[in-house]
């Protein structure tokens, strides 16, 4: 048996972890390029990737698995939340090390606690914001996917 099958939650979760994180890192790099990464208040729009991505996973799986329940949607959403979270960190540890090391002093020069910056710190938030919310998301998202539940089964 193959655990990355077509339609197996792993197999989707990890596709659109690494697409969710995709995303996010385009983003990044474009508000890099305009010069709006130091703007905080658009870190936000990553929650709407971040929503996207579980939204997909789940509706992937709702659409191909053939035991499709509440769990198993709340497994995938939260998988594509932590691939796509823990791929972005190591990213950004890449980015800051080694693409781009000014990057670093320009967080610690404009961000409110930047003195207290640690870049070990500041990853491994991103890494809880990404799971939290990929969590969090998979949870809202599967009260409207979730079968309905008949009196028949209630009883």
């Amino acid at each position: 048996m193959n655990i990355l099958q077509s339609d197996s939650i792993e197999k989707i979760g990890i596709r659109w972890g690494l697409i969710t994180f995709i995303l996010l890192s385009v983003f990044f790099l474009l508000m890099k390029l305009i010069g709006f990464v130091n703007i905080l208040e658009l870190r936000f729009l990553n929650a709407f990737i971040m929503f996207f991505g579980c939204y997909m996973a789940i509706k992937t799986a709702k659409n191909n698995l053939k035991q499709f329940k509440y769990f198993k949607g709340l497994a995938v959403g939260g998988l594509n939340g932590l691939v796509a979270s823990l791929i972005f960190i190591l990213f950004g540890f890449l980015y800051v090390s080694f693409i781009d090391p000014d990057f670093r002093h320009e967080i610690k020069l404009n961000e409110p606690l930047g003195l207290y910056f640690d870049i070990y710190v500041a990853l491994f938030q991103i890494f809880m914001e990404g799971v939290g919310s990929g969590f969090l998301f998979s949870f809202i998202i599967m009260q409207w996917m979730k079968k309905p539940r008949t009196l028949s089964e209630e009883q």
